[in-house]
């Protein structure tokens, strides 16, 4: 049975791409994230998700204690909190949220995914956008601000730019794409939490986001995730000339790479390895295509979707 937020056109308000909804359709995470919007936000859900963003504040992100920047800047593009939930990422979870993506990648770039995403604690932050005539939904903003995770295909405006993401893994920061995203990532990250989520719109609570960070801070080491400092410290430490030739351009073989950092007395899986590697491994399977391509703005204002109108004092 077609669900009631889908029957029609009216998939319409979650995506501009139905190939994504098909895909998603045998999805148990998004057809959990649709059941608790519905529940909890009834009929107008699609138009009060079109309303909110969620960014995911990484390990990496709070390692490098960026995260009050990362908030700050968030709210000056118009995004303004209204719950935040923290969460541990486990290999489900990774392999969840980019399970139609991660198929073009090579096992190396899903171990490091995995061992940057479960360092310690993430922090997932519900914003509703404030612009007064939006012509994108919430999340589709935020995740155009925030910027691609390959480092080449990002501009100074862009959101893991200004905080310094290094790598295509280490990237500190992550937002669902569309409202069917939201609805479908929100379940795979926190389960039987999702419909606090959507909770929270409706009767917000109070949320101390300093104290979220600085719980976090306190409970994980700072790093200055930098790159080439990362690759001073393993060199002073190792010589060995496939280093070397790695660091002039050839590709790293991950599993070499943590047995001789094991072998010399080095954390195999610490923020210098995750750094090196996640620059230097080989990311993609050649000529595979990802199972769902990432969505434009264009096909949000050209209109293949439907974004709706703020209905005067409901939520959003």
């Amino acid at each position: 049975m077609t669900h009631e937020l889908l029957r029609g056109d009216r998939w319409r308000s979650l995506t501009a791409d139905h190939e994504k909804l098909r895909v998603y359709s045998d999805d148990e995470c998004f057809t959990t994230g649709l059941n608790a919007a519905y529940d909890v936000l009834g009929d107008d859900a699609a138009r009060i998700v079109q309303q909110h963003a969620v960014l995911v504040i990484q390990p990496d992100c709070i390692a490098g204690r960026q995260v009050e920047r990362c908030l700050d800047l968030v709210r000056r593009q118009g995004f303004e909190p209204v719950h935040a939930i923290r969460f541990r990422f486990g290999p489900e979870q990774t392999h969840g949220i980019w399970r139609y993506q991660s198929n073009i990648s090579t096992p190396a770039s899903q171990r490091i995914a995995d061992e940057v995403c479960g360092k310690g604690d993430s922090l997932l932050v519900l914003f509703r956008d404030t612009t007064p005539a939006p012509v994108l939904p919430a999340s589709l903003r935020l995740s155009d601000f925030k910027g691609r995770s390959d480092p080449a295909m990002r501009t100074e405006r862009h959101l893991r730019t200004v905080l310094g993401a290094p790598t295509c893994l280490v990237v500190l920061v992550h937002t669902p794409d569309e409202p069917v995203d939201v609805l479908r990532e929100s379940a795979v990250l926190l389960g039987p939490r999702t419909r606090e989520l959507y909770a929270a719109i409706v009767k917000p609570a109070a949320d101390d986001l300093a104290a979220h960070v600085e719980a976090l801070y306190a409970e994980s080491e700072p790093h200055d995730l930098d790159l080439g400092a990362a690759w001073d410290r393993i060199t002073s430490s190792i010589t060995d000339p496939t280093l070397e030739r790695v660091r002039a351009g050839e590709k790293l073989d991950w599993s070499w790479f943590t047995g001789v950092l094991s072998a010399a007395g080095l954390d195999p899986l610490g923020w210098d390895a995750l750094l090196v590697g996640s620059e230097h491994i080989e990311h993609d399977l050649a000529g595979v295509p990802r199972l769902v391509d990432r969505v434009s703005v264009e096909s949000w204002t050209n209109g293949d979707a439907v974004l709706l109108r703020t209905a005067a004092g409901s939520p959003g």
